[in-house]
């Protein structure tokens, strides 16, 4: 069954989710692991356990709260910003709050009280029709990965994990290619990002996204097609840009 459908026909929020190909490249990644549930006992949930694995947040059960080290995994996937840490709170100080969240935006909610340590995190998805309450997709939500409504009185901050690409967009000088890290991979990742080729944070680090990205931009600008930036590309984007 398409996804989209399997997910509107049982939660009913269609409005908020027929542009799905639109949204965010952390709810993608999210919803694409709806359904994985803790096993109570000695058997654990494989996939949860590889949640742990990747992140290197690593408890060896799938017992233990484990809402933030979903958010790290799906933001590990979409090249974005980690909190590196399984507190939910730990994502106070990821990305820059916002005050107009959009879908995939990071959500973080208190839990016990707003005073304590504890907490729960994912990725926002839209606001219910009574503007009271947020449509929220995460891990360890009832023990699962699954969408569920919070009040917003629940919520502490939304923080966006993208960069400001607006800012510092500079085409770069010199080549660089796969293994180079440098203020000036940044400033290409910045404009890749901007005429989306590129999904996720700039980082300063040429790896194979940043290459798959910038030969993309090259097919479409009909130039050499090597992975590699430099006068060809550079030109290009002087023409765009």
């Amino acid at each position: 069954m398409n996804l989209l459908r399997l997910i509107t026909d049982h939660y009913g929020f269609y409005y908020y989710l027929k542009k799905y190909i639109m949204l965010g490249e952390t709810l993608k990644i999210a919803l694409g692991e709806l359904g994985q549930k803790e096993i109570k006992g000695s058997n654990h949930n494989e996939r949860i356990l590889e949640y742990q694995e990747t992140t290197g947040l690593k408890f060896g059960n799938d017992e233990i709260a484990w809402c933030s080290i979903f958010a790290n995994w799906v933001a590990l996937q979409a090249n974005l910003p980690r909190s590196k840490s399984a507190m939910a709170r730990s994502w106070l100080k990821v990305g820059k709050k916002t005050e107009w969240p959009q879908p995939g935006d990071i959500v973080v909610f208190w839990r016990t009280s707003i005073n304590s340590v504890f907490g729960h995190v994912g990725f926002f998805l839209g606001y219910t029709q009574s503007g009271k309450s947020i449509y929220c997709v995460g891990g360890n939500q009832d023990d699962e990965v699954n969408i569920r409504t919070y009040p917003l009185t629940k919520v502490i901050e939304f923080r966006s994990l993208v960069d400001d690409i607006e800012e510092n967009l500079v085409i770069p000088s010199g080549y660089l290619r796969q293994g180079d890290s440098s203020d000036n991979v940044k400033l290409l990742q910045k404009i890749l990002i901007k005429l989306e080729y590129l999904n996720g944070s700039a980082d300063g680090v040429f790896g194979p996204k940043t290459e798959t990205a910038l030969r993309t931009f090259q097919k479409k600008s009909n130039i050499t097609i090597d992975g590699i930036y430099g006068s060809e590309s550079r030109t290009a984007f002087e023409k765009i840009l």
